[in-house]
């Protein structure tokens, strides 16, 4: 019985988590914190959070499945939207699926071997390091994947002329907008993350 009750409270709180980055999708000032006073341009991805929180609460398997939702709206916004240098790049299923789904999968992994077996309140540390990982994995694996959709895949289908003009103007943008997701990342895990932690772990225990 407390097994059942346990696996409710899962998925309710998964789908909790899935509107969540859902909305956070559809109400940009939700899921993206602008930085303008720092950089012209530069904005924060809040969502990347979210899925890391969610991952750590409810386990990597369930962090890939927040990734990928969050990874398959980001895919239809980008053919459904205008054209924008985000839009072209996202119009990759790889791009746009691939590094989301790992921000869940390793940054709830690691919590699970590293960090969880700690009291809540002692993991704030730790909370901060996957933070900023959950960054640096979206960041790194969608430069990565751009860079190898220039050099390797033919993704002319995406719209983004094969130059090398565009191809160094979306790595240095995304690049430069990493290193600021990285810092907020350290930031805002471990300040909004051990309160929904220890509010969700005690609801499912």
């Amino acid at each position: 019985m407390q097994t059942r009750v346990n696996k409710s409270r899962h998925l309710v709180l998964t789908a909790l988590f899935i509107a969540v980055i859902l909305l956070q999708s559809i109400v940009p000032w939700l899921g993206t914190l602008p930085l303008g006073a720092f950089a012209v341009g530069a904005a924060v991805t809040i969502i990347t959070y979210t899925v890391a929180i969610g991952a750590m609460v409810l386990g990597p398997k369930t962090g890939a499945l927040l990734g990928f939702v969050w990874g398959a709206y980001s895919l239809w916004h980008a053919w459904a939207s205008v054209p924008s240098i985000g839009a072209l790049i996202f119009r990759n299923p790889i791009t746009a699926l691939v590094p989301r789904i790992m921000v869940g999968l390793l940054t709830g992994y690691l919590y699970q071997k590293f960090v969880q077996q700690y009291e809540l309140k002692k993991q704030g540390p730790g909370l901060a390091i996957l933070g900023s990982l959950s960054a640096v994995i979206n960041t790194t694996l969608v430069l990565l994947i751009t860079w190898l959709s220039f050099t390797v895949m033919d993704t002319s289908f995406t719209g983004i002329p094969n130059t090398n003009l565009a191809q160094w103007l979306i790595v240095s943008i995304a690049g430069f907008n990493g290193i600021f997701e990285i810092i907020a990342g350290a930031i805002l895990v471990p300040l909004i993350g051990l309160p929904l932690m220890t509010y969700f772990k005690n609801r499912l225990t």
